[in-house]
């Protein structure tokens, strides 16, 4: 992935969190929304997976390469997972949304496979779950799960949180879509040195290059709310 060529460096003013909305800086066109912030996560599906703001998530937004005012970069972890997107957006940081999906982080080991018992993760420690396929080229069903985010909301007040510290910041509120796919694995041959008879061939599960396709919203999509504050640099509000 390129290097940004410009990037802010959100530690100025930490200081003066006043001064956080006043430097005149020359080189992001999002100024208003770039920025390291400490927030909390709650997930509409699974609320086992939210986290409060003590435990010090954070979110960063920056510009991208284009460096153009309706274009972000939105980096941040869910659920343990890592999630990173690139959105163009309609209005403007007090109430802005991501009306098109540049570029994704694609989640290239969350794979699960299905099984006789249901989903199981797609892990040799796993592997005494899967259907033991009998020649090459069967399929099986399975999920990749965080695929793509969709940006709903993203909103930024200034001067409207009080953060764990007690000082004065930036409010953010932000929510996402999570996405996960469909997808298939096929099966194919073991080198016959790893059989355990000689004379039986056996067979191993692969994930299937190119097969990803959209789950069904209703299924699976995850509905995230993310809300916190511009980290203020004093270490108290982490």
């Amino acid at each position: 992935m390129r290097k940004l060529g410009y990037i802010i460096c959100v530690f100025v003013c930490m200081a003066l969190t006043s001064c956080q909305n006043e430097i005149e800086n020359w080189y992001s066109e999002t100024f208003d929304y770039a920025g390291r912030f400490v927030v909390a996560t709650a997930c509409e599906e699974y609320d086992s997976d939210n986290t409060a703001i003590e435990d010090g998530l954070e979110v960063m937004i920056y510009n991208t390469a284009a460096n153009t005012s309706d274009e972000i970069w939105v980096e941040f972890s869910i659920a343990g997972f890592h999630q990173k997107g690139k959105f163009k957006l309609t209005g403007n940081s007090a109430n802005a949304a991501g009306v098109e999906t540049v570029e994704n982080s694609i989640s290239t080991d969350t794979y699960y496979i299905d099984t006789d018992y249901g989903l199981a993760p797609f892990d040799p420690s796993y592997a005494g779950y899967f259907r033991v396929p009998s020649a090459a080229g069967e399929l099986n069903d399975g999920v990749n799960l965080y695929t793509r985010i969709t940006l709903d909301t993203l909103k930024i007040i200034p001067q409207a949180a009080t953060t764990i510290g007690g000082n004065t910041s930036d409010s953010i509120y932000v929510k996402f879509t999570l996405h996960h796919d469909y997808m298939l694995f096929v099966s194919q041959a073991i080198a016959e040195e790893d059989w355990e008879d000689p004379t039986v061939p056996e067979y191993e599960w692969v994930i299937k290059p190119g097969s990803n396709s959209p789950a069904d919203p209703a299924d699976w999509d995850e509905h995230w709310v993310v809300s916190g504050y511009r980290y203020t640099g004093y270490p108290e509000d982490l």
